[in-house]
């Protein structure tokens, strides 16, 4: 029975690990995207955008174009498959500004579930290490 309950807790252990791990790799795909929607943010809410004349363009791989951004513009905005809508910089801050704060509370729900898995994990741990001194004491 005792074997029983060591295994069963292991087992819970490895389930706990891997909850932490998916949770690790989802807060960092958060992290990234919030880091992306914030240069963009920034670059919109920039005031002296359209009369820099040094405005670099990422076009991918970590090459970037020089290029002339008109602040009064619209903007091209992907909706997936690659198919984009244009969007009026105004609106597209709007949506940046909801999208950071849907990013943060998303964040912060995944930090609580870890949090939440983590102490149950340190628990567990704790238990399996009373109950090895446990039956060493008795040895």
């Amino acid at each position: 029975m005792e074997n029983d309950n060591k295994v069963n807790i292991s087992e819970e252990l490895n389930y706990l690990r891997s909850m932490m791990e998916s949770l690790d790799n989802q807060l960092s795909v958060l992290v990234r995207g919030m880091d992306e929607i914030r240069k963009a943010y920034a670059v919109l809410k920039e005031e002296g955008i359209g009369a820099s004349n040094d405005v670099k363009v990422s076009i991918g791989a970590g090459i970037f174009a020089k290029a002339n951004v008109d602040p009064k513009e619209k903007l091209f905005v992907p909706i997936g498959s690659d198919l984009y809508v244009e969007e009026e910089p105004a609106k597209s801050i709007t949506r940046l500004d909801q999208n950071l704060k849907e990013l943060d509370t998303s964040i912060q729900n995944v930090q609580t579930r870890r949090s939440d898995i983590s102490s149950r994990y340190n628990s567990l741990v704790a238990i399996l290490q009373q109950a090895q001194e446990q039956q060493r004491a008795k040895s």
